[in-house]
């Protein structure tokens, strides 16, 4: 079993579909201060797979997700987990225009070194997210959790989901993944 991290927060949080009218719910966390976020896109049926909801996120539909959540007091329980990606971002700068500092012949890095003929070869970009209760480890196999009846309703990421890393000012998605197995 999964290790998981129990949140209570007051949260956004909704509800949305695809043109096929697959559901799923949308909860916004506050990730760093109020200018970045994670959200998170957890199917409404566990039946409901990833890659059938997957095509139909785009930026703009994150940005209408932020119009129609709504703010709630939540108890959320998500699974603990690392995702690590590496990115060579020298195509991509390519493409951009910027290709003379990885051409030896054209490269002029003479403001920064002596050393002649050097130009960049690889450009790597890593990223990592962790999710943790702070080095707390939950090592119960089973576990009962007993709330009182005016206790703020759950969300539980028990299933596959997609998560976004948001800079909120912008609306630009940092980092974005899934995980197959909460």
């Amino acid at each position: 079993m999964c290790s998981k991290v129990i949140l209570f927060t007051s949260c956004f949080i909704g509800t949305t579909s695809t043109p096929n009218d697959l559901w799923y719910n949308t909860i916004e966390l506050p990730y760093h201060g109020e200018s970045i976020s994670m959200l998170i896109a957890l199917p409404a049926q566990s039946s409901t797979p990833l890659s059938a909801i997957i095509p139909h996120i785009s930026t703009k539909t994150i940005q209408s997700w932020m119009t129609t959540m709504v703010q709630k007091r939540i108890q959320v329980i998500l699974p603990k987990f690392t995702a690590e990606a590496e990115t060579d971002l020298k195509e991509p700068l390519k493409e951009l225009g910027i290709q003379d500092m990885f051409d030896h012949s054209k490269a002029n890095f003479l403001k920064i070194t002596r050393s002649e003929n050097i130009h960049v070869s690889q450009l790597l970009q890593k990223a990592k997210i962790e999710v943790s209760e702070d080095g707390t480890k939950a090592s119960a196999a089973t576990t009962a959790i007993v709330t009182a009846r005016s206790s703020p309703p759950w969300f539980v990421v028990d299933r596959p989901f997609l998560f976004f890393i948001r800079h909120n000012p912008t609306g630009a998605v940092l980092f974005m993944g899934q995980i197959t197995k909460p």
